[in-house]
């Protein structure tokens, strides 16, 4: 049996603080500031065998004055309708409110298990405090302090013991076989981020209104398309920094950040009827820092059919001015779309499918090899202090646990100083020609190594899959010592 546990409560008791310290890692935002949760975040936690969908929801009965109270109101409806158990939150140091006791009355009339969660009681001596909760009339209470991790286990084992009974354990060491792509959405406040994960879903999912800052965390949303397993992330709009002078915002900023590190494909969403804004900029630069795949989403095109100009022509124009402005995302392919009409919205998934097929691809090493010297061969590296760059042998490096975020290249070589950045470019350029990499950038290493050991492996591979002896091989691939009519005794290239 599934069991999902939805945290729910008024404002300000601490849910995203409990949510965090069950999940076991910073996941829901925290601020002191009351109704900073908004949408729903869930996280599949594990303990003594037993597997549970965890909820985060937004504080009930939340005065918000930019009018979300309704759209909190419903989402923390759907949590309750779909939870199995509830883990009602209060306040030990505030005392019975009569929010809780409203809250409680209500949670009464479930039929589902409910435990109250007296938290901030950070010692022992405060858990007097919980005789004033028992008029709630429910039987199962726990103090806790989610701050310093008091009670968690208690908290875990009351929660989990009745699940033994009903057949609720994961087999040990069960994992699914593919594990979820993340597909983090990324851009400027109020590009349409939200209404892509809805319209992706088919559902109202999270919270959506046309004042930007509406989204104030990285919301993770579990999807299935076509059999294969997504996260989608939706996250708060960024920024720049000299617009940004609230500390909630400014935390809300970092979190959107944080999330291009833990995704397996970035999607860059843009705005139609605003081009390419220098924030856009800044936020694409971050997910090139990061060396994460990218796909570049076009939003809210069906404005600019309205207006009679989303032609073929159009879109070039669109598309080149894109190019010119982000040309460090070269890389990443560009979808033209509406949430607002579905338009192309299921390409995004088909393009991220291919994405992750190129992230994940072995390139052959005899073959990588191969192609590498021929593309050294077409183009020699240019001089540096009279040496010439040279790559003496290469490996794809992907038989990792977890595998490398991109396509990841260990080049040996006989120096890094020799290596100009148009070089790279154009071995970059000639790789995308002969593999498939869309959608990711390519993470090189280079490692100084011995010539002569270098070019022995190289030779042993190559040879084994043409079929020539390793020193006939080795002729072949061993660069050129010397060009000229007299070869000198000693020269700095030839050591």
């Amino acid at each position: 049996m599934t069991h999902t546990v939805a945290i729910v409560g008024r404002p300000n008791v601490g849910k995203s603080a409990l949510f965090n310290r069950l999940a076991g890692k910073e996941i829901s935002l925290v601020h002191d500031q009351p109704g900073v949760t908004r949408d729903r975040i869930s996280h599949t936690c594990r303990f003594d065998g037993h597997a549970f969908e965890l909820l985060d929801t937004g504080g009930i009965g939340l005065e918000d004055e930019q009018g979300f109270s309704a759209a909190i109101a419903q989402e923390v409806e759907i949590a309750l309708a779909s939870a199995s158990d509830i883990l009602f939150v209060v306040d030990g140091r505030d005392g019975l409110t009569p929010l809780d006791e409203e809250i409680g009355r209500k949670l009464r009339k479930e039929k589902r298990r409910v435990i109250v969660v007296v938290n901030k009681l950070d010692v022992p001596k405060l858990d007097g405090i919980l005789d004033e909760f028992h008029q709630f009339g429910i039987g199962e209470m726990v103090a806790i302090s989610s701050a310093h991790g008091r009670g968690i286990d208690d908290l875990l084992d009351t929660l989990t013991t009745p699940w033994s009974r009903d057949g609720g354990q994961v087999p040990e060491g069960e994992t699914p076989l593919d594990p979820p792509i993340r597909l983090s959405f990324l851009g400027r406040p109020n590009v349409g981020k939200s209404s892509l994960v809805n319209a992706l879903l088919e559902d109202s999912r999270t919270i959506v209104s046309p004042i930007a800052g509406t989204t104030r965390d990285a919301v993770d949303v579990p999807f299935t398309w076509k059999g294969r397993a997504f996260t989608l992330i939706d996250t708060a709009g960024m920024r720049q920094k000299r617009k940004v002078h609230d500390p909630l915002e400014a935390k809300m900023t970092g979190r959107s950040a944080h999330t291009i590190n833990r995704a397996n494909v970035c999607v860059l969403v843009l705005d139609a009827m605003d081009g390419v804004h220098m924030q856009d900029k800044k936020i694409g630069g971050l997910i090139h820092e990061a060396v994460r795949p990218c796909l570049i989403v076009i939003n809210k095109w069906d404005l600019v059919r309205e207006q009679g100009d989303a032609s073929k022509k159009k879109e070039q124009e669109y598309l080149d001015a894109i190019r010119n402005d982000l040309f460090f995302l070269e890389y990443a392919p560009v979808i033209f779309g509406s949430a607002k009409t579905g338009e192309r919205v299921d390409h995004i998934l088909r393009a991220v499918e291919k994405i992750e097929l190129n992230r994940r691809r072995k390139i052959g090493t005899a073959a990588l090899n191969d192609f590498l010297q021929k593309a050294q061969e077409r183009q020699s590296p240019p001089l540096v202090n009279n040496r010439r760059f040279k790559i003496y042998y290469a490996t794809h490096q992907i038989d990792e646990a977890p595998p490398p975020p991109t396509p990841t290249l260990v080049c040996f070589i006989n120096s890094r100083k020799l290596l100009v950045p148009n070089y790279q470019r154009y071995l970059e350029l000639q790789l995308r020609e002969a593999f498939p990499l869309e959608g990711c950038p390519v993470r090189w290493i280079w490692r100084e190594k011995d010539s002569l050991d270098a070019e022995t492996k190289m030779s042993k591979i190559i040879g084994k899959q043409s079929g020539k002896s390793e020193s006939a091989v080795s002729r072949t691939i061993r660069p050129r010592r010397y060009e000229g009519k007299a070869k000198p005794t000693h020269t700095e290239e030839s050591q």
